[in-house]
């Protein structure tokens, strides 16, 4: 489920979407588009039907781009996140040994 809320990842979403499909052989297009439907909630279901009653034959990658624009965070604060975390490692320490 992806309700497009918090620290969500659209791009973990779309990784495990994908999955399901290439297990279940899913191949059909409308079907994709009838999986990934059942799949978004909250903010993101609303975003989605906003978005397909203006453009009802787009394809999944579209759909794919545009939502990941509209719920992908920011790159800079996971990569001050990064940063800090590097920094906290001692002389003698590997990340391994941090935990």
């Amino acid at each position: 489920m992806f309700k497009g809320v918090g620290n969500e990842d659209p791009n973990q979403f779309w990784f495990v979407v994908r999955v399901v499909w290439e297990v279940k052989g899913v191949m059909d297009e409308n079907i994709k588009k009838s999986t990934l439907v059942s799949a978004l909630q909250d903010h993101a279901l609303t975003w989605y039907i906003k978005n397909s009653n203006d453009n009802l034959n787009v394809g999944i990658a579209d759909i794919q781009a545009a939502l990941n624009k509209e719920f992908s965070e920011p790159k800079s604060e996971t990569q001050s996140i990064i940063g800090l975390k590097e920094t906290a490692i001692l002389p003698n320490e590997t990340p391994w040994e941090m935990d």
